[in-house]
Protein backbone atom coordinates (compact mmCIF):
# COMPACT_ATOMS: atom_id res chain seq x y z
CA UNK A 1 0.00 0.00 0.00
CA UNK A 2 1.36 3.41 -0.97
CA UNK A 3 2.27 5.87 1.75
CA UNK A 4 0.20 9.01 2.10
CA UNK A 5 2.23 11.86 0.66
CA UNK A 6 3.09 13.76 -2.47
CA UNK A 7 5.90 14.99 -4.73
CA UNK A 8 6.03 18.36 -6.42
CA UNK A 9 5.69 19.21 -10.08
CA UNK A 10 6.07 22.92 -10.83
CA UNK A 11 3.34 24.70 -12.77
CA UNK A 12 5.73 25.41 -15.64
CA UNK A 13 6.71 21.76 -16.05
CA UNK A 14 4.86 21.48 -19.37
CA UNK A 15 6.82 24.47 -20.76
CA UNK A 16 10.28 23.27 -19.67
CA UNK A 17 12.76 23.09 -22.56
CA UNK A 18 13.62 19.46 -21.84
CA UNK A 19 9.97 18.46 -21.75
CA UNK A 20 9.25 20.28 -25.00
CA UNK A 21 12.25 18.60 -26.64
CA UNK A 22 10.94 15.18 -25.64
CA UNK A 23 7.48 15.95 -27.00
CA UNK A 24 8.89 17.25 -30.29
CA UNK A 25 10.92 14.04 -30.66
CA UNK A 26 7.79 11.95 -30.17
CA UNK A 27 8.86 10.88 -26.69
CA UNK A 28 5.92 12.19 -24.66
CA UNK A 29 5.76 8.68 -23.23
CA UNK A 30 9.11 9.35 -21.54
CA UNK A 31 7.52 12.31 -19.75
CA UNK A 32 4.97 9.92 -18.28
CA UNK A 33 7.77 7.61 -17.17
CA UNK A 34 9.49 10.55 -15.48
CA UNK A 35 6.33 11.48 -13.55
CA UNK A 36 5.85 7.88 -12.42
CA UNK A 37 9.49 7.76 -11.31
CA UNK A 38 8.93 10.90 -9.23
CA UNK A 39 5.92 9.28 -7.61
CA UNK A 40 7.86 6.11 -6.84
CA UNK A 41 10.68 8.08 -5.19
CA UNK A 42 8.23 10.05 -3.07
CA UNK A 43 6.38 6.92 -2.02
CA UNK A 44 9.46 4.88 -1.13
CA UNK A 45 11.51 7.83 0.18
CA UNK A 46 14.51 6.98 -2.00
CA UNK A 47 15.76 10.58 -2.36
CA UNK A 48 15.47 10.41 -6.14
CA UNK A 49 16.96 6.96 -6.71
CA UNK A 50 14.99 4.65 -9.01
CA UNK A 51 16.15 1.02 -8.83
CA UNK A 52 16.56 -0.68 -12.19
CA UNK A 53 14.08 -3.40 -11.31
CA UNK A 54 11.45 -0.89 -10.21
CA UNK A 55 11.89 1.17 -13.37
CA UNK A 56 11.36 -1.82 -15.63
CA UNK A 57 8.73 -3.75 -13.64
CA UNK A 58 6.79 -1.34 -11.40
CA UNK A 59 6.84 1.59 -13.84
CA UNK A 60 7.03 -0.58 -16.94
CA UNK A 61 9.44 1.69 -18.78
CA UNK A 62 11.23 0.56 -21.92
CA UNK A 63 14.98 1.06 -22.40
CA UNK A 64 14.22 3.60 -25.14
CA UNK A 65 11.99 5.68 -22.88
CA UNK A 66 14.60 5.73 -20.13
CA UNK A 67 17.45 6.54 -22.51
CA UNK A 68 15.54 9.56 -23.81
CA UNK A 69 15.38 10.91 -20.24
CA UNK A 70 19.08 10.23 -19.74
CA UNK A 71 19.92 12.05 -22.98
CA UNK A 72 17.95 15.10 -21.80
CA UNK A 73 19.74 15.10 -18.43
CA UNK A 74 16.58 14.35 -16.46
CA UNK A 75 17.94 11.01 -15.28
CA UNK A 76 21.48 10.02 -14.41
CA UNK A 77 22.41 6.37 -14.79
CA UNK A 78 24.17 4.94 -11.74
CA UNK A 79 24.92 1.48 -10.44
CA UNK A 80 21.72 -0.53 -9.95
CA UNK A 81 19.47 2.17 -11.41
CA UNK A 82 19.01 5.89 -12.06
CA UNK A 83 18.95 9.17 -10.13
CA UNK A 84 16.41 11.90 -10.85
CA UNK A 85 18.31 15.11 -11.52
CA UNK A 86 17.97 17.73 -8.73
CA UNK A 87 15.29 15.69 -6.95
CA UNK A 88 16.13 17.06 -3.49
CA UNK A 89 15.97 20.67 -4.69
CA UNK A 90 12.26 20.37 -5.39
CA UNK A 91 11.14 17.61 -3.00
CA UNK A 92 11.66 16.69 0.61
CA UNK A 93 14.34 14.14 1.44
CA UNK A 94 13.69 11.02 3.46
CA UNK A 95 15.30 12.63 6.49
CA UNK A 96 13.08 15.70 6.20
CA UNK A 97 9.90 13.63 5.80
CA UNK A 98 10.64 11.41 8.79
CA UNK A 99 11.61 14.42 10.91
CA UNK A 100 8.37 16.21 10.01
CA UNK A 101 6.31 13.12 10.82
CA UNK A 102 8.04 12.75 14.18
CA UNK A 103 7.50 16.40 15.10
CA UNK A 104 3.86 16.21 14.03
CA UNK A 105 3.26 13.10 16.13
CA UNK A 106 4.92 14.74 19.14
CA UNK A 107 2.88 17.92 18.71
CA UNK A 108 -0.40 16.04 18.38
CA UNK A 109 0.39 13.89 21.42
CA UNK A 110 1.35 16.95 23.47
CA UNK A 111 -1.80 18.88 22.57
CA UNK A 112 -3.97 15.82 23.19
CA UNK A 113 -2.52 15.29 26.66
CA UNK A 114 -2.76 18.98 27.57
CA UNK A 115 -6.35 19.13 26.39
CA UNK A 116 -7.35 16.01 28.35
CA UNK A 117 -5.72 17.17 31.58
CA UNK A 118 -7.16 20.69 31.35
CA UNK A 119 -10.69 19.49 30.64
CA UNK A 120 -10.63 16.92 33.41
CA UNK A 121 -9.28 19.31 36.04
CA UNK A 122 -11.77 22.00 35.07
CA UNK A 123 -14.72 19.64 35.36
CA UNK A 124 -13.39 18.07 38.53
CA UNK A 125 -13.10 21.49 40.16
CA UNK A 126 -16.62 22.35 39.06
CA UNK A 127 -17.98 19.22 40.73
CA UNK A 128 -16.08 19.62 43.99
CA UNK A 129 -16.84 23.34 44.33
CA UNK A 130 -20.53 22.99 43.57
CA UNK A 131 -20.29 25.64 40.86
CA UNK A 132 -21.33 25.24 37.27
CA UNK A 133 -18.63 26.00 34.65
CA UNK A 134 -20.43 29.11 33.41
CA UNK A 135 -20.20 30.68 36.89
CA UNK A 136 -16.48 30.13 37.27
CA UNK A 137 -13.96 32.82 36.29
CA UNK A 138 -16.70 34.83 34.59
CA UNK A 139 -14.58 37.89 34.05
CA UNK A 140 -11.64 36.00 32.61
CA UNK A 141 -13.81 33.92 30.31
CA UNK A 142 -15.53 37.03 28.98
CA UNK A 143 -12.21 38.64 28.15
CA UNK A 144 -10.93 35.47 26.51
CA UNK A 145 -14.12 35.18 24.48
CA UNK A 146 -13.72 38.74 23.17
CA UNK A 147 -10.10 38.12 22.16
CA UNK A 148 -11.05 34.78 20.63
CA UNK A 149 -13.86 36.32 18.55
CA UNK A 150 -11.61 39.16 17.39
CA UNK A 151 -8.85 36.83 16.22
CA UNK A 152 -11.33 34.58 14.42
CA UNK A 153 -12.80 37.45 12.38
CA UNK A 154 -9.39 38.48 11.02
CA UNK A 155 -8.30 36.95 7.72
CA UNK A 156 -4.97 35.12 7.75
CA UNK A 157 -2.89 33.02 5.41
CA UNK A 158 -2.60 29.26 5.77
CA UNK A 159 0.91 29.69 7.21
CA UNK A 160 -0.44 31.99 9.94
CA UNK A 161 -3.30 29.59 10.61
CA UNK A 162 -0.69 26.89 11.26
CA UNK A 163 0.41 28.79 14.39
CA UNK A 164 -3.01 30.03 15.54
CA UNK A 165 -6.04 27.88 14.87
CA UNK A 166 -4.57 24.63 13.59
CA UNK A 167 -3.20 23.22 16.90
CA UNK A 168 -6.71 23.07 18.37
CA UNK A 169 -8.14 21.64 15.15
CA UNK A 170 -5.38 19.01 15.10
CA UNK A 171 -6.32 17.87 18.59
CA UNK A 172 -9.88 17.30 17.49
CA UNK A 173 -8.94 15.66 14.20
CA UNK A 174 -6.42 13.32 15.81
CA UNK A 175 -9.09 12.12 18.21
CA UNK A 176 -11.43 11.18 15.41
CA UNK A 177 -8.73 9.92 13.01
CA UNK A 178 -5.69 8.94 15.12
CA UNK A 179 -4.15 7.03 12.18
CA UNK A 180 -4.28 9.94 9.74
CA UNK A 181 -0.88 11.44 8.84
CA UNK A 182 -1.53 15.13 9.48
CA UNK A 183 1.88 16.18 8.17
CA UNK A 184 1.25 14.81 4.69
CA UNK A 185 -2.35 16.01 4.77
CA UNK A 186 -1.23 19.55 5.65
CA UNK A 187 1.36 19.56 2.87
CA UNK A 188 -1.29 18.80 0.27
CA UNK A 189 -3.77 21.21 1.90
CA UNK A 190 -1.42 24.20 1.98
CA UNK A 191 -0.34 23.53 -1.60
CA UNK A 192 -3.98 23.51 -2.70
CA UNK A 193 -4.80 26.76 -0.86
CA UNK A 194 -1.52 28.58 -1.54
CA UNK A 195 -1.88 32.36 -1.46
CA UNK A 196 -5.42 32.36 -0.06
CA UNK A 197 -6.54 34.33 3.00
CA UNK A 198 -9.46 33.34 5.19
CA UNK A 199 -10.69 33.70 8.74
CA UNK A 200 -9.53 31.16 11.30
CA UNK A 201 -13.05 29.76 11.46
CA UNK A 202 -13.06 29.21 7.69
CA UNK A 203 -9.59 27.65 7.73
CA UNK A 204 -10.69 25.31 10.51
CA UNK A 205 -13.79 24.25 8.58
CA UNK A 206 -11.78 23.63 5.41
CA UNK A 207 -8.97 21.83 7.25
CA UNK A 208 -11.33 19.48 9.10
CA UNK A 209 -13.24 18.73 5.92
CA UNK A 210 -10.00 18.10 4.03
CA UNK A 211 -8.78 15.63 6.66
CA UNK A 212 -12.12 13.88 6.80
CA UNK A 213 -12.18 13.37 3.02
CA UNK A 214 -8.53 12.30 3.01
CA UNK A 215 -9.23 9.73 5.71
CA UNK A 216 -12.25 8.41 3.82
CA UNK A 217 -10.29 8.10 0.57
CA UNK A 218 -7.45 6.34 2.41
CA UNK A 219 -9.82 3.90 4.08
CA UNK A 220 -9.08 5.21 7.58
CA UNK A 221 -12.14 4.67 9.79
CA UNK A 222 -13.05 7.17 12.53
CA UNK A 223 -12.47 6.08 16.09
CA UNK A 224 -15.46 5.29 18.24
CA UNK A 225 -16.47 7.86 20.80
CA UNK A 226 -15.57 7.01 24.36
CA UNK A 227 -18.46 7.10 26.83
CA UNK A 228 -17.37 8.26 30.26
CA UNK A 229 -18.61 6.30 33.28
CA UNK A 230 -18.04 6.56 37.02
CA UNK A 231 -15.25 3.99 36.74
CA UNK A 232 -13.57 4.97 33.43
CA UNK A 233 -9.92 5.99 33.39
CA UNK A 234 -10.61 9.69 32.85
CA UNK A 235 -12.94 10.01 35.84
CA UNK A 236 -10.66 7.95 38.08
CA UNK A 237 -7.64 10.11 37.20
CA UNK A 238 -9.57 13.32 37.78
CA UNK A 239 -10.75 12.16 41.21
CA UNK A 240 -7.41 10.62 42.15
CA UNK A 241 -8.88 7.13 42.52
CA UNK A 242 -8.08 3.70 41.17
CA UNK A 243 -10.30 0.77 40.23
CA UNK A 244 -10.13 -0.71 43.72
CA UNK A 245 -11.18 2.45 45.54
CA UNK A 246 -13.64 3.72 42.92
CA UNK A 247 -17.25 4.12 44.00
CA UNK A 248 -20.38 4.87 42.03
CA UNK A 249 -21.09 7.90 44.20
CA UNK A 250 -22.76 11.13 43.20
CA UNK A 251 -19.49 12.96 42.55
CA UNK A 252 -18.12 10.33 40.12
CA UNK A 253 -21.40 9.95 38.25
CA UNK A 254 -21.86 13.71 37.96
CA UNK A 255 -18.34 14.16 36.60
CA UNK A 256 -18.85 11.39 34.02
CA UNK A 257 -22.11 13.01 32.93
CA UNK A 258 -20.45 16.42 32.58
CA UNK A 259 -17.63 14.98 30.47
CA UNK A 260 -20.08 13.22 28.16
CA UNK A 261 -22.10 16.40 27.67
CA UNK A 262 -19.03 18.57 27.14
CA UNK A 263 -17.43 16.55 24.35
CA UNK A 264 -18.40 17.33 20.77
CA UNK A 265 -18.54 14.87 17.85
CA UNK A 266 -14.97 15.79 16.83
CA UNK A 267 -13.67 15.09 20.34
CA UNK A 268 -13.11 11.36 20.38
CA UNK A 269 -10.65 9.00 22.00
Amino acid sequence: MARRGYVQLVNGFYDNDKIRDLVRMGRADSVGVYCMALSLCGDRLTDGFVPRRAMLSNIGATPEQVQALVDEGMLEEVEEGWLIHDYAEHNRTKEQVLHARKKSAERVAKHRNESDVTALHRNCNAVTSGQTPEHQNTRTQKKEKEEYSSSFSKETTADEYLETGRPEADRQISRQYPNLDLTDAWGAFIHHHHGETRTIADWTRLWKGWCQRRANMSGIPPSKRHKHTWKCRHVLEALGCDEETAQADEKACELADKLNKKEKPWQRT
